[in-house]
């Protein structure tokens, strides 16, 4: 793969076609591409400062100056990038810390208070903080000076090597490492880019955390092509009919959740977002009526449905949605260039409905932890295949249509998530009780809903509620939290989580008391 290119060489095709070109704007401030190069060179300068080359960088920021171009210097420096959101809990910060052995972090000011103990998770070589005057608390000692920019470019390394690691959640209660290699991002966008005409005059939102690997595709999409990535908060994204316009933006990506929530509070008129060229919509999926919906508000705009789990890096799959069609979902359509697929139904290979296995050069090679590689792979023929857990119909029309998942996990606002993960949080703050954990259907997609088993439940309720939300991120928190003294049996002798959702339906629908 040694043709292959790294990713932050698709920042460098930018550099070459746009050097005075807007790289990035965060409100009233804005990077040239020139001027981003140098100053990730020069932070990459600095992380070599201390008395040995780091390998993996922890970036402790949210939508910054130091999360994005600190994540293209962790690259420059030849390193690992590990995206850290400062919004997650600090102990889930601490423990992905830990597991990803990190020896250098880039804080920006959100990320500072979380410091000290994320660090001692993870001692770090050198802490970078560019930014330092900002902070409220006291700047570590080994925070370092930023130098002044070297004229090095970014050192040599193989496509082999990693780029990024994300964390998603894990069935085994904690965080699964997905290790994603330089190779499985240009397979990415050598598979991608083709399908577009991004330019330097186009203006990308960038709405999501680098957490979340969607941000990935506004990112380097934007950097690859010479296009301005914008950064919008969180409130601007939820009122697309006024930034969009506002800021120039041509490239929108969301996850389904966004147009439902638009949908129910009626904020997309007919032709309010006349300038978007490109709308891409992944993570979940993409009811007819919200495609719709958004084209209504966006008629100039082209509508892609995109498909992908992390460990098929971004995104696998593409669907170019057109008006008219009926309802229900919209097909996830073809594998992108260079991917193979075997659908497996109970046992057998080649059905035309049945859980969707891919292989090919987006696929990584195993999660940080091996352990959880267990029951992931499959092999046919001498062909690695990574088990999606979706299940998919294969049409001649549309290519694959998605119905639905195979196991415990779900998709909430596009995050996924482990039903199992979130049961074992809510046993460790309230123990000795059970927890049962579902998704059920929400006012704009589907929310959790959980139950605590156990004697005293009801009265240790609030508490519970409190002490999760201290270990995990808000998408992962119950919108529903309800108290059993005693959970229904199956005649295995299991809870029932038939039962239980049936309970959780009356409930409500205001049938039942929210707690007993």
């Amino acid at each position: 793969m040694s043709d292959v290119k790294l990713l932050h060489h698709w920042f460098l095709d930018g550099l070459a076609r746009n050097p005075d070109g807007t790289a990035l704007r965060i409100g009233e401030r804005s990077w040239s591409y020139a001027e981003a190069d140098r100053v990730a060179r020069s932070w990459a300068a600095a992380l070599h400062g201390g008395a040995r080359a780091p390998r993996r960088v922890g970036v402790l920021a949210t939508k910054s100056e130091e999360s994005l171009l600190g994540f293209l210097a962790a690259l420059y420096a030849g390193c690992t990038a590990v995206p850290l959101n400062p919004e997650y809990p600090v102990e889930r910060n601490r423990e992905i810390a830990a597991a990803a052995g990190l020896d250098a972090l880039i804080v920006d000011p959100a990320g500072a208070a979380q410091l000290d103990t994320v660090a001692a998770a993870a001692p770090p070589l050198v802490v970078l903080a560019p930014r330092r005057a900002a902070w409220t608390g006291p700047v570590p000692a080994t925070a370092v000076r930023v130098p002044d920019p070297a004229g090095d470019r970014p050192p040599a390394r193989g496509a082999d090597s990693l780029a990024y690691i994300l964390f998603t959640s894990g069935s085994t209660g904690r965080p699964k490492g997905v290790p994603i290699r330089h190779g499985n991002v240009s397979a990415f966008l050598d598979a991608t880019l083709p399908r577009y005409d991004f330019g330097p005059g186009d203006v990308f939102g960038q709405v999501y955390e680098l957490t979340f690997d969607l941000s990935m595709f506004e990112v380097w999409c934007a950097w690859a092509s010479g296009a301005c990535l914008t950064v919008l908060n969180r409130l601007q994204a939820l009122n697309p009919a006024r930034y969009l316009p506002a800021h120039g933006i041509t490239v929108w990506t969301s996850t389904p959740s966004l147009v439902a929530a638009l949908r129910t509070r009626g904020l997309l008129g007919a032709g309010s977002l006349p300038g978007l060229r490109h709308t891409v919509f992944c993570g979940e999926p993409l009811p007819q009526e919200s495609a719709a919906y958004w084209s209504a508000a966006a008629p100039g705009s082209v509508i892609d449905n995109l498909y992908g789990p992390t460990e098929l890096t971004i995104a696998c799959t593409a669907y170019r949605w057109a008006p008219g069609q009926l309802s229900g979902t919209v097909p996830i359509g073809e594998l992108n260039a260079g991917l193979r697929c075997v659908l497996v139904d109970d046992g057998r290979v080649g059905t035309d409905v049945g859980e969707l296995c891919v292989s090919g050069p987006q696929m990584f090679d195993g999660y940080l932890d091996p352990l959880n590689d267990e029951g992931r792979f499959l092999t046919v023929d001498g062909v690695r295949w990574y088990r999606t857990g979706d299940r998919v119909r294969r049409t001649p029309q549309d290519g694959f249509v998605h119905l639905g998942r195979d196991d415990g996990q779900v998709k909430i606002h596009g995050y996924r998530v482990e039903l199992h993960e979130v049961e074992e949080a809510l046993r460790a703050c309230a123990p000795g009780s059970e927890a049962v954990v579902l998704a059920v259907p929400g006012a704009t997609g589907p929310v959790l809903a959980a139950f605590v088993v156990g004697d005293d439940a009801s009265a240790r309720l609030t508490d519970t509620a409190r002490d999760l939300a201290r270990r995990l991120p808000a998408y992962m928190l119950p919108a529903h939290l309800w108290a059993l003294t005693d959970p229904p049996l199956n005649p295995n002798g299991k809870t029932d989580r038939l039962r239980l959702r049936e309970e959780a339906r009356h409930r409500l629908s205001g049938t039942l008391s929210t707690t007993s």
